[in-house]
């Protein structure tokens, strides 16, 4: 079993070497799926069995989200309401299931992507018919031969294996990178605010974790008013290593992050996420930019045009790291800074 079990590995490892010969095809369906999104229209999916799981999948990535908190896009899986499937399978027959909805909530400009490991699925091809007439594009996810669908689709995705299992792995791996795309480009920029917490946002006592011992330093509440006033959202990046020190556990820092969280919002200042790093040695921990960068992808934040404040020289230089270009050190001992030195956070400019 051990054996078969490796063997099985490389074959999937050769398959996604192999899929990268698709990338230029990958790229133009992007595209045309990014411009139907931005004027208006939709990307509608459909396949059967497996396939069907897929749709639901990738329109479930689109209409919610696959990495960044956005605006929700316009997506819908043609294989999910059962009362139009049994009713036009019943009353048109099996076949028409997806040509139907194609006709009753599909638009010209729209994008249909039809899934089938055979290539050959017949309502899957009188769907992308129904398209074709509609003036909707269509995108065949097929194998390695392509079936019917690879010469009749406007974009023809045919993965690398003729083996169903296979096929399908690659399918859903080419949705996510599609999807990925498509809300890169979608999603709006946004500005932030980053925070240091002990020192910066309240009082460092040396590993604080008590929510008693919690006292905000001067002026960070009048500083994180006009932040929001201006339209930056404010993201708490903090090192916490005295969890893994063994001074306080896990569930106390969130609880000591959760309690300072809610009086920031009875100031009506929103926190839009705390980032910690409870390790000594880790990718995450400041001066290395991993939490900021976390924050990015997950945000879509302009780096360029956010704001960093620490009160010590690795805040700074983490930020720095992570295309951050406007730094501040807040401190009341500080002298030098790759940044800029402030003595008051009221001086900060936004």
């Amino acid at each position: 079993m051990f054996e078969e079990i490796n063997k099985d590995f490389d074959t999937i490892s050769e398959n996604f070497k192999k899929i990268k010969t698709l990338t230029p095809k990958i790229e133009e369906v992007c595209k045309i799926c990014i411009d139907s999104l931005k004027n208006g229209g939709k990307v509608m999916f459909c396949g059967n069995g497996g396939s069907a799981a897929d749709s639901q999948h990738l329109a479930a990535e689109l209409v919610g989200r696959y990495k960044m908190n956005r605006p929700a896009l316009n997506s819908v899986a043609l294989t999910t309401d059962t009362s139009i499937l049994t009713a036009v399978g019943n009353d048109f027959g099996y076949d028409t299931i997806f040509e139907r909805q194609v006709e009753g909530i599909g638009k010209k400009g729209d994008v249909l992507v039809g899934l089938s490991t055979s290539g050959n699925s017949k309502n899957v091809l009188l769907a992308m018919q129904k398209a074709k007439d509609m003036g909707i594009k269509t995108v065949a996810f097929t194998g390695e031969k392509g079936g019917k669908m690879k010469d009749f689709a406007d974009y023809a995705i045919n993965v690398t294996s003729d083996t169903t299992n296979h096929i399908q792995e690659m399918h859903i791996a080419v949705g996510h990178i599609i999807c990925g795309y498509i809300e890169k480009a979608l999603a709006p920029k946004i500005k932030a605010l980053f925070l240091d917490r002990d020192g910066t946002i309240n009082e460092d006592y040396g590993f604080t974790y008590q929510t008693e011992k919690l006292d905000f330093i001067d002026g960070i509440f009048d500083l994180c008013k006009k932040a929001q006033d201006k339209g930056f959202k404010i993201f708490i990046i903090t090192n916490q290593s005295g969890v893994d020190r063994g001074y306080f556990s896990l569930e106390q820092m969130n609880a000591f992050n959760d309690y300072m969280k809610n009086e920031f919002k009875k100031e009506n200042i929103e926190i839009t996420d705390i980032y910690c790093c409870p390790y000594l040695e880790h990718p995450d921990r400041k001066p290395l930019p991993g939490m900021f960068l976390k924050a990015k992808d997950r945000y879509n934040i302009d780096m360029e045009n956010s704001i960093a404040i620490g009160d010590k020289e690795r805040d700074v230089e983490a930020a720095l790291n992570a295309g951050v270009k406007t730094t501040y050190l807040f401190s009341k001992t500080a002298e030098t800074s790759k940044g800029t030195i402030v003595e008051k956070l009221a001086d900060i400019k936004f």
